[in-house]
């Protein structure tokens, strides 16, 4: 087959990540992959020989809605999905692109644009990726905030643009109907590349969970530096907000440290903070390291779930802050707001030491998943995606 992989949400290596494994046993099969990519360098530069062609996907360029997000229909909004005004010549983009390379069926990460194309030209599809990306048909509509306690009818009007989008852009091309994003979402099954604590909606949302298949691709394993104290791996960059308040957290209480960020420390760092300008190789760090501190990105603390590290997550933006919402259910992670000033972080980061419930539950987790294999699990899905599409 010729299959189209589609990404056209969200900014950095994750979304190729979560590809290139599925992609690259699909073609050791013996099929054919075309990436559309939001960013095409990023594939090219990070896994050229996931793909056989790297094309630019269709990209929304128009406004994006503001105000608090409550469904994964206003997250797609930002895609374009806020209208059918937006949709339709994004829409008609994609179809082009069919035409153009024809695909016998499309596997979807964070592109819910080209599944609509995908509907209204015929064309099979399967969704993979994690469930903030890929969520569940009958998770449409639920809250991405689920503390806050939001009723039906505000999670109704929320979800109502994108519902209308899909209805309104099956009209326009003469697609079969569609009630709205829920079914559009239940005409391509789901492949969770979670494990049931990583799922956003909830342990059993998916049903069935592949687990994270890869984490950061990293090979840097520098040497933890001097310090008295639980070792402690920090991935956080420092051009964020809060980002120095955490490392004189950590210089004051004088653990060993190994900290990656892409971005370079605005100051001189102490010494028992050692700074690694490349991805650190996690799985090893992560076996010896007691402590994890990031921002709740999903590849690397999928890594140190199955490493059984106890975390302490700073959540920045919407995915995350679920994300971290659901590890501290499961035990196994606490957060803070870096705002909140260097003497808070210095005491959280002293609680998630001393957690004995933290701990247990983090080597719970892992003992579970002490099996798991991602290149058994990639295969796994390889097949699966081939018997969805009836293969």
């Amino acid at each position: 087959m010729h299959l189209l992989a589609t990404w056209e949400l969200g900014l950095g290596y994750g979304h190729v990540a979560t590809l290139a494994p599925i992609c690259r046993a699909l073609r050791g099969n013996g099929h054919r992959v075309t990436l559309a990519a939001r960013t095409p360098d990023t594939a090219l530069r990070l896994e050229r020989d996931a793909f056989d062609t790297v094309v630019q996907s269709p990209r929304f360029a128009g406004p994006v809605p503001v105000g608090e997000t409550l469904t994964y229909g206003q997250v797609i909004a930002a895609g374009g999905m806020a209208q059918a005004a937006s949709a339709i010549p994004l829409i008609a983009q994609w179809l082009a692109l069919f035409e153009r390379i024809g695909p016998d069926a499309l596997l979807v990460e964070h592109a819910p644009i080209s599944l609509l194309a995908a509907h209204i030209a015929g064309l099979p599809a399967v969704r993979l990726g994690s469930t903030f990306t890929a969520p569940p048909a009958r998770a449409a509509g639920t809250s991405l905030l689920p503390w806050a306690g939001h009723n039906a009818a505000e999670l109704a009007v929320a979800q109502r643009p994108a519902d209308a989008a899909v209805r309104e852009a099956c009209r326009h091309f003469g697609a079969p109907a569609l009630a709205g994003l829920g079914e559009l979402l239940a005409g391509a099954p789901l492949h969770a590349l979670a494990w049931e604590e990583l799922d956003h909606y909830g342990p059993g949302a998916a049903g069935f969970y592949y687990g994270p298949l890869v984490g950061i691709d990293a090979h840097a394993r520098p040497e933890w530096p001097a310090g008295d104290g639980p070792r402690t791996l920090v991935y956080l960059p420092f051009d964020r907000p809060g980002a120095m308040v955490v490392a004189e957290a950590l210089s004051l209480l004088g653990w060993p440290v190994l900290w990656h960020s892409a971005s370079p420390p605005p100051a001189t760092l102490p010494a028992n903070i050692r700074y690694s300008a490349a991805p650190i190789d996690l799985g090893a760090a992560g076996r010896e390291a007691a402590l994890y501190v990031g921002r709740g990105g999903y590849g690397a603390s999928a890594q140190m779930l199955g490493a059984g590290v106890p975390q302490l997550l700073l959540p920045d933006r919407l995915e995350s802050l679920l994300l971290t919402y659901r590890l501290r259910l499961a035990g196994v992670a606490h957060s803070q707001a870096v705002s909140a000033g260097v003497a808070p972080v210095r005491e959280a980061l002293r609680r998630l030491a001393g957690s004995d419930h933290a701990r247990l539950s983090a080597a719970r987790i892992a003992a579970r998943y002490g099996d798991y294999t991602p290149a058994a699990m990639t295969q796994l899905l390889a097949q699966d995606v081939m018997l969805s599409l009836g293969r």
